[in-house]
């Protein structure tokens, strides 16, 4: 239960809608309680005038119908009102917790974000932040009003017979404490087997989609496709399970019911209170008996589904609460020298070192291309330099200030990466160039595109041409000049460039190197191509994590 703490202390930004809710749960449960009580206790005592020619005069029939009346009015605007205010509250609080999600997510380096798949990131902000709803809806508010519903069905009881009243509150007391735990314990594994379910459906459902050209080329899509009906079938089974598990509860609750209000109707058959013998009395114990297992119904439900509950939150934890392992400092960006004393490297579980006992410096303007052979360490060099990765000794300085010290933000707006892979956002033209620079004009963005040469994008529907997921519309090249354009808007000084033209034919490619490379920017150029290399101030080459 420890696991919920957290997500229950975050309820405290609404806790005022959050009790009006219970309050209103309370209301409707005790008019709910009421109709039926009072109801019940009404046709019993209209019966019992009836048959009785004395008395038939003097029954009012007017206040216990207004009283009918005035329940079954207040349980539909409380029942109304409750669902509103509850599920409004709840709704902000799951926006609030996936805002966080995002926000504990965004500043992981890639040491930490390495062991998350996308179908498990996806899983668990969708599916495991809307399963903490039923910490407030099912848990916590059924919880109360049952507790304050039991009290009020006990004292409404006492007016009329103690002895009665103290019978069903140890009925309902007794059933509150011991079938939410039973049925907790029964729905545990099941709950459990339905977050990891639902976790692996998600990833083998990502996993075929992102790999689809793959899956089918190399013929292995059938095998996918069983995978993910496993994954399905699992999914099926949890929810066969738990499903059962309801209606076990819904006829236990119905047969204690029953047993129940037999016990009350024995024990109040002969005299009730004072009065003996009870008459229409008897009605309305067993009417109350009957309508107080309101009160229990929806906890005894809300428990076998807590395990579920539980293993969301063991899912969120880890990345709400986890500090990253890379932290920036508050100094500005000084030009300077970019030096790198006695850099070490390696990936965890790697057996050899990315980067051994490494040496450069770079001065300010200067432009120097690193080549070697693959998995040299050349891009592990500029994820050092990007602070994506935390070098395990040694140091990377500008300007005699330690790069980690150096905050975040002015890091990123001089710093200008092209790394291997381009993303495409599912936006527009304009909006995918503009991450790089959000206040550039149309007029800019339209003259750096003619400059990568991608002007013809512009010959349909402008900056407004709707890229698609992973820019669908693009062909490779295409899609890499992209990423080259937006190296183009952006302000930095400092330029890191990974294999930047790779899959762009050989004029394109001397094109846009020549536009990246007529300006005053440092520039550290990762490549295994000559085109470029002409204009450089220094060509090192690197082998086995060292410059040769």
């Amino acid at each position: 239960m420890s696991d919920l703490w957290p997500f229950i202390r975050l309820f405290a930004r609404h806790k005022w809608p959050m009790l009006f809710g219970v309050l209103l749960a309370i209301i409707t449960l005790i008019a709910s309680i009421g109709l039926l009580t009072l109801s019940g206790w009404f046709l019993a005592a209209s019966a019992s005038a009836g048959l009785v020619i004395a008395t038939r005069g003097q029954f009012n029939y007017l206040y216990p119908s207004a009283g009918v009346r005035g329940f079954s009015l207040l349980r539909t605007v409380a029942r109304w009102a409750e669902r509103v205010v509850s599920h409004d509250a709840t709704f902000r609080i799951l926006t609030l917790l996936r805002g966080r999600f995002f926000e504990a997510l965004l500043p992981l380096p890639a040491k930490d974000r390495q062991s998350l798949r996308s179908g498990d990131l996806l899983n668990r902000m969708v599916s495991d932040v809307d399963t903490l709803d039923h910490i407030y809806l099912r848990l916590i508010s059924p919880l109360i009003a049952a507790v304050v519903a039991i009290a009020g069905c006990v004292l409404f009881l006492s007016w009329f017979d103690i002895e009665l009243a103290l019978v069903l509150g140890a009925v309902l007391v007794g059933l509150l404490l011991t079938l939410p735990m039973l049925f907790y314990k029964l729905g545990k594994r099941p709950g459990e087997k339905l977050g990891d379910a639902t976790q692996s459906l998600r990833q083998d459902l990502n996993d075929t989609l992102s790999a689809h050209t793959e899956l089918s080329v190399y013929g292995a899509m059938d095998e996918q496709r069983h995978k993910v009906a496993e994954s399905e079938q699992q999914l099926l089974d949890a929810q066969k399970r738990l499903n059962g598990l309801t209606a076990l509860s819904q006829f236990l609750l119905q047969l204690l019911n029953g047993w129940t209000l037999v016990l009350m109707l024995y024990l109040g058959a002969d005299q009730i209170g004072a009065l003996a013998p009870p008459g229409p009395l008897l009605a309305l114990v067993g009417f109350l008996t009957l309508a107080s297992f309101e009160a229990i119904i929806p906890v005894a439900g809300a428990f076998q589904h807590l395990s579920h509950t539980l293993s969301a939150a063991r899912r969120l934890n880890p990345i709400l609460n986890h500090a990253p392992t890379q932290t920036f400092g508050d100094q500005p960006w000084t030009e300077g020298v970019l030096r790198m004393e006695a850099l070490n490297f390696s990936y965890p579980g790697a057996i050899n070192p990315a980067l051994s006992d490494c040496q450069l410096e770079l001065h300010p303007g200067e432009k120097i291309a690193i080549v070697g052979k693959t998995g040299c360490g050349k891009s592990t060099l500029l994820q050092l330099i990007s602070r994506e990765w935390q070098p395990n000794s040694g140091r990377i300085t500008l300007a005699d200030t330690p790069l980690n010290t150096i905050s975040e933000a002015s890091l990123r707006a001089n710093l200008c990466v092209i790394e291997q892979k381009v993303h495409i956002f599912n936006a527009t033209l304009a909006d995918n160039l503009r991450i790089a620079a959000t206040g550039a004009s149309e007029a800019e963005l339209v003259t750096v595109l003619s400059r990568v040469g991608l002007d013809h994008l512009l010959e349909t529907k402008g900056l407004s041409l709707w890229l698609g997921d992973g820019g669908r519309p693009l062909s490779g090249g295409e899609a890499r000049r992209i990423g080259l354009a937006r190296a183009l808007l952006h302000p930095g000084k400092w330029l890191l460039m990974d294999e930047p033209t790779e899959g762009l034919d050989n004029d394109t490619e001397q094109k846009v190197l020549d536009e990246l490379l007529d300006s005053d920017r440092s520039v550290i150029y990762v490549t295994h191509k000559q085109a470029g290399l002409e204009r450089m101030d220094r060509v090192l080459t690197m082998h086995q994590g060292q410059f040769g």
